[in-house]
């Protein structure tokens, strides 16, 4: 345990009103009374998860840094497990401190309920408590285990045992005999030089069989989208009938983004037709790489908010080095 520790249990989230946690106040009596006292517990939100925002969460994440600046050593965070992927995500590219934020994944569906809540309270004061969960960004609580932001999906929100997964590297760490282990370590998201204040409205658009053209026209002809991610068959692939209203949007000099709809999918050049990744390049839209496209929504709002060029926020959503020493990639 850290010394000194203190940490904030903060409400982001409603509890829901069938359950035995429904007052938020009752979920400190489930904690063990030797850490009890290193808690508090702060009332943030209590509306459902899903009339949230990424403005709201921006929000949420700016009141986490003055929380560390009155001296808690770390944050635990109760909120819906709905968007709670893409929450924990656009806090985890704006936290750059040591101090660990987990979101614990209390809204537990079907016949583990209140009990595997419950558990992943404990296993996330537990891990919040430690010395290995520093430097490790934000994390996500679900199942036992812990998951990094930047790696965790939300697979199947009524299984206890698959609700969170990380496809590919599996979790940083888990509970075992009421203890948290880590298991390795993550590797952080380059950062923005400056600070966005409130992210910039950047639209997604799912292709699909024959669809979307009359999504893409209206947004081509819309005056406050800010930039737009397009979410492609296979290795980023369009309808041909998108792309004259893509090259309206960016001659308006909005940035648009393509990467792959599929569940671990990436973009790469394999073919030559229209609508096809490479061709996309060629007309001046950027690769989104392996971000999934809710992943690369969040980049790009926050790219832009923080004043990122063309270059710039092309190379941010490749998780490239966009420090303020170049006067290119900064307005």
């Amino acid at each position: 345990m850290i010394p000194n520790t203190k940490l904030a249990l903060v409400i982001a989230g409603n509890i829901s009103g069938d359950e035995e946690s429904a007052d938020p106040c009752s979920l400190l009596n489930y904690l063990p009374e030797d850490i009890l006292g290193c808690c508090k517990l702060i009332e943030w939100s209590c509306q459902p998860s899903n009339h949230y925002s990424m403005k709201l969460t921006a929000e949420l994440e700016n009141m986490f840094e003055t929380l560390i600046s009155d001296g808690y050593t770390g944050i635990i965070v109760v909120s819906g497990s709905g968007v709670m992927e893409e929450m924990a995500y656009l806090t985890d590219l704006l936290w750059q401190r040591p101090e660990p934020v987990i979101f614990a994944n209390l809204m537990v569906q079907g016949r583990a309920g209140l009990k595997e809540g419950l558990m992943n309270l404990r296993c996330s004061v537990l891990a919040a408590l430690s010395e290995q969960a520093r430097d490790k960004g934000v994390l996500i609580c679900s199942s036992g285990e812990l998951f990094a932001a930047s790696e965790a999906v939300m697979v199947d929100p009524t299984s206890p045992e698959n609700i969170f997964q990380s496809p590919e590297k599996g979790s940083l760490g888990k509970m075992l005999n009421d203890e948290v282990r880590f298991l390795r370590t993550v590797r952080r998201p380059g950062f923005l030089a400056r600070r966005p204040e409130t992210p910039a409205i950047v639209e997604l658009v799912y292709a699909s069989l024959g669809g979307g053209e009359r999504i893409i026209s209206s947004l081509s002809s819309n005056k406050e989208i800010q930039g737009l991610v397009l979410a492609g068959f296979g290795t980023g692939n369009v309808p041909p009938s998108w792309v004259p209203h893509i090259m309206n949007i960016l001659r308006k000099r909005i940035p648009v983004a393509i990467v792959s709809r599929c569940f671990q999918g990436h973009v790469s050049k394999t073919n030559y037709f229209e609508g096809c990744f490479m061709k996309l390049l060629e007309i001046g839209v950027m690769s989104g790489g392996k971000l999934n496209p809710y992943q690369a929504r969040t980049k790009m709002a926050l790219g832009i908010a923080a004043g990122l060029t063309e270059q710039g926020l092309s190379l941010y959503m490749l998780n490239q080095p966009v420090s303020e020493e170049s006067q290119l990639l900064y307005k």
